[in-house]
């Protein structure tokens, strides 16, 4: 099962089915941008083996230049998806798939080696590196999700101060170029 109401939270546990569902939107997304040299990676609690997460397909779709990013997002909006460009804010322009109400996918479009690209990366290599983590991250999810139920944004906020720390372990170990 993908998909979530926009004004839930709900943490499910691991679902084999959301690296498949991934693997189908890649290839999606490689017709779509069958002209552009981009990269595709699967991120977010759903790229994580084992982890519980909310039924939503986080992906990532890095490029190496602005002119690129921008050349895109008309493309992906043509192409049938909600784009809202977070650009100046937020360093990526993200498209979502699936009905305003139930959003299925978040295509996170952004500058490879960006803050916001090297988060993701980096934060997923942590956690696949070190599962212990993943159980730690998983309790505060579920807590969370139980406190916030009806409050995506309290529940998002909720999980900075364990993100930060992560990718501050992540940085330092892996080092960040």
């Amino acid at each position: 099962m993908i998909g979530l109401h926009k004004s839930s939270v709900a943490v499910y546990p691991y679902d084999e089915e959301w690296p498949v569902e991934f693997e189908k939107e890649k290839k999606i997304l490689e017709g779509i941008l069958k002209d552009f040299d981009v990269q595709i990676e699967h991120v977010g609690s759903t790229s994580i083996p084992g982890l519980s997460a909310k039924p939503i397909i986080d992906i990532a779709i890095g490029v190496k230049d602005e002119k690129t990013l921008f050349e895109i997002e008309p493309v992906m909006a043509e192409a049938g998806y909600d784009i809202l460009n977070d650009y100046e804010t937020k360093g990526e322009i993200l498209a979502r798939k699936g009905p305003p109400e139930c959003r299925t996918h978040y295509i996170h479009m952004q500058l490879i080696g960006s803050e916001y690209w090297d988060e993701f990366m980096y934060f997923r290599r942590y956690l696949l590196d070190h599962p212990e983590e993943i159980k730690k991250y998983e309790e505060l999810k579920k807590d969370l999700s139980a406190k916030y139920a009806d409050e995506r944004k309290k529940y998002t906020a909720g999980k900075n101060e364990y993100i930060s720390s992560i990718l501050e372990k992540a940085y330092k170990l892996y080092g960040r170029k």
